[in-house]
């Protein structure tokens, strides 16, 4: 081999190497609370003593009927392949259960279950918004949203809300940032990082911009069965889902099921279509066995969300009662799901520095507010799902980081 062939084949290989990932994979990000949970395990490791705030989970533990339900499918050998569009049995009961909390009946066709709530906000606007379109929604919005926008390169066109005016989603702010571009409007109610829950006369003005103009409307309700005042309204029950209108849910959130991965959606049938035909593409189907035990837990959704409830309303009052004594705090009563979402500006530091300093010297891990989009960079949200135990300790190592900020 000649020398220039030999340095052909060098500068070659050393283009190869820095390809590595192709433009997609560059736009990358994750979660940004998986990333804190991460550096925090690494301090526990080394000896550091730490309360965790900062990941959606709960200290609570599934229904033992539904982990039953899980295990007599599991010994009837339901651990092949299903259909990718989710076991019969458990699309009739998210139809059943449709029908009696919401008042319309969409066809099975219309529904499709999926590994998680999560991925359909990939899966929905993969398949309904070109890149170069917009999709609004509010600003601070849930990670994956602000994620999956980035990965598909369309612009997102946020809504600035905060906590002076309990981060409302205003329709007249929606309005004015509607463009011939505009593909999809976000609700999420109750909304996570805020714990908001919007109205029912805002949803369908809201609704009625989307008819309006020709757009869809995507309602992520995963905490729809977690809501202390006021009452939860899907703007699904104004088409049936039938038109514009695709509401995600899942068992994550009312059933203390995070790990199980199983979520659903309802639609126009032929996007639901198109959903399963992605999913079947990158998951093939969801384990049988785990819907078996999902059917399970709605055709007792009302006993089991209650119980779930209770607990999380007492835990509100805690830390309310608590971080509402700290006067370099400012933040807004949620009305649902189990985050509080506090402004730390007054104590000199942004979301990012304060979440460092108080996980660092402090021994409480929270999650900063600017993965959560821009207008989120002052604040940090925490989980209240824990035990009275650690919400109060915790609570107390928040105030300490408070009071000794600068």
């Amino acid at each position: 081999m000649s020398t220039s062939e030999r340095k052909t084949r060098k500068e070659i290989s050393a283009a190869r190497s820095s390809l590595v990932f192709s433009d997609f994979a560059k736009r990358i990000v994750g979660q940004s609370m998986f990333r804190i949970l991460g550096a925090a395990q690494d301090l526990e490791r080394q000896g550091k003593d730490l309360i965790h705030f900062e990941i959606g989970d709960t200290h609570l533990e599934m229904p033992s009927e539904v982990k039953k339900s899980a295990i007599a499918a599991l010994k009837a050998g339901h651990t092949h392949y299903g259909s990718s569009y989710g076991e019969h049995t458990l699309r009739v009961a998210i139809q059943k259960a449709v029908k009696e909390d919401f008042k319309f009946t969409p066809d099975l066709s219309q529904i499709v279950v999926t590994s998680g709530a999560n991925p359909l906000i990939y899966y929905v606007l993969a398949v309904l918004v070109n890149s170069g379109e917009e999709v609004i929604l509010t600003d601070p919005a849930f990670v994956t949203y602000n994620a999956v926008l980035d990965m598909l390169k369309i612009k997102g066109v946020r809504v600035p809300i905060t906590h002076t005016n309990n981060f409302r989603f205003d329709p007249a702010e929606v309005e004015k940032r509607i463009t011939s571009k505009t593909r999809l409007i976000v609700i999420n109610s109750p909304s996570n990082p805020t714990g908001s829950v919007y109205p029912k006369s805002d949803i369908i003005k809201i609704y009625a911009l989307a008819k309006k103009h020709n757009v869809f409307i995507l309602s992520d309700e995963i905490y729809s069965r977690l809501v202390y005042e006021g009452a939860h309204f899907s703007p699904g029950t104004l088409d049936s889902c039938r038109e514009r209108v695709i509401v995600t849910n899942g068992f994550s959130k009312p059933f203390a099921m995070t790990g199980w991965r199983v979520g659903y959606a309802i639609g126009p049938e032929q996007i639901i279509e198109k959903i399963a035909l992605l999913s079947q593409t990158i998951v093939s189907c969801v384990p049988p066995f785990l819907q078996d035990a999902c059917v399970t837990a709605l055709e007792r959704r009302h006993e089991f969300s209650a119980r779930y409830l209770r607990e999380y309303a007492r835990l509100r009052q805690i830390v309310l009662r608590e971080l509402g004594k700290v006067e370099k705090f400012e933040f807004s009563k949620p009305s649902g799901a189990f985050y509080l979402f506090i402004d730390v500006s007054k104590t000199g530091m942004d979301g990012d520095q304060f979440a460092e300093y108080a996980m660092q010297k402090h021994g409480v891990v929270v999650c900063p507010g600017s993965g959560f989009g821009p207008g989120g960079k002052k604040y940090i949200r925490i989980c209240y799902a824990n035990t009275s135990q650690k919400l109060l300790e915790g609570c107390r190592r928040l105030a300490r980081a408070a009071a000794k900020a600068l």
